[in-house]
């Protein structure tokens, strides 16, 4: 049985993945999941399993700092780009946090991983709180990393924010919007660590399947607003950390909830039951990029409790 399980994964990672998009933090491979193709890193090895699953508009090159620090803690280490995303596959995605979920599901069935820690970040946390939601079995423990889905919209706003994020504005996004975008992730942006988001933008933009990423960036942000999470958060029934940037300027939205703090957000998380719920100093929304000691630190301690 264990040789046909090592035969079937070694099957499923023998083709070598489309390497056209720079700054990931190792090779890739391709897996089927549910008929289509996602690339998946995974460092190997016999350590505890743990899962990485990116946010809106990015891929799995943002565990750039993560991948190393939980490797070299011992853990097997497996990040995917999600339908969609990064050197995925792109075209029909619906973009719902359930179908996301799923794709997750499908990666851990795939290399065998029944019950795997999972870590999130920002549409990524709440594709791992719905994971965790509706199948709790399949997650050992959770780690959410300035997760989406805690910050409540009512269906005027919901309705706002998807007439925004149409297709057509995301693919028309121009040089400046996407450098002023990027900047926001952060706190104190810094371009000779942060610079390579805007040159791997530039290499999305550049591809093929470019027109049908813009597609699946608007269907998951109505994903995201059709999948809240918020009122089950009492429910979930796994070990949970929840970490947000102190300096926070996307969560939450600034233009909607220009009272609300990331402070507030982070309360809201406290509805985990047991949740371990920390604001990180002098870091924005990508939190384990600009604060990546800190951020590792927690998540190396977390893990191995």
């Amino acid at each position: 049985m264990l040789a046909l399980c090592l035969a079937t994964l070694m099957s499923a990672l023998s083709a070598p993945a489309d390497t056209t998009l720079p700054f990931y933090p190792g090779p890739v491979h391709k897996l089927d999941v549910g008929g289509r193709s996602l690339a998946v890193l995974d460092t190997g090895g016999g350590g505890p399993p743990v899962v990485l699953v990116h946010g809106l508009g990015t891929n799995l090159s943002l565990w750039r700092a993560t991948v190393p620090a939980l490797e070299a803690a011992g853990h097997r280490v497996i990040a995917l780009d999600l339908p969609g995303y990064g050197l995925s596959d792109k075209a029909g995605v619906t973009g719902t946090m359930a179908g996301f979920a799923d794709a997750v599901v499908g990666v851990m069935d795939a290399l065998g991983l029944r019950q795997p820690d999972v870590v999130g970040v920002s549409m990524g946390g709440q594709v791992a709180l719905t994971l965790a939601l509706d199948q709790p079995q399949r997650v050992r423990r959770l780690a959410l990393l300035s997760p989406a889905g805690i910050e409540t919209f009512t269906e005027g706003q919901a309705a706002a924010l998807v007439g925004v994020m149409t297709p057509a504005a995301i693919a028309g996004t121009t040089g400046a919007q996407a450098e002023a975008n990027v900047r926001a992730n952060f706190s104190a942006y810094d371009p000779a660590r942060d610079g390579w988001i805007l040159e791997q933008r530039r290499a999305v933009v550049a591809r093929d399947d470019f027109p049908d990423y813009a597609a699946a960036n608007a269907a998951s942000v109505a994903g995201m607003l059709d999948g809240p999470v918020f009122d089950r958060l009492g429910a979930l029934a796994v070990p949970t950390l929840v970490l947000y940037g102190a300096d926070d300027a996307l969560i939450p939205n600034r233009f909607l909830h220009p009272t609300r703090t990331t402070a507030d957000v982070a309360d809201a998380a406290r509805a985990i039951p047991g949740a371990e719920v920390h604001l990180i100093d002098d870091a924005g929304h990508l939190v384990m990029l600009e604060q990546a000691g800190v951020v590792n630190r927690h998540l190396v301690r977390f893990l191995a409790e």
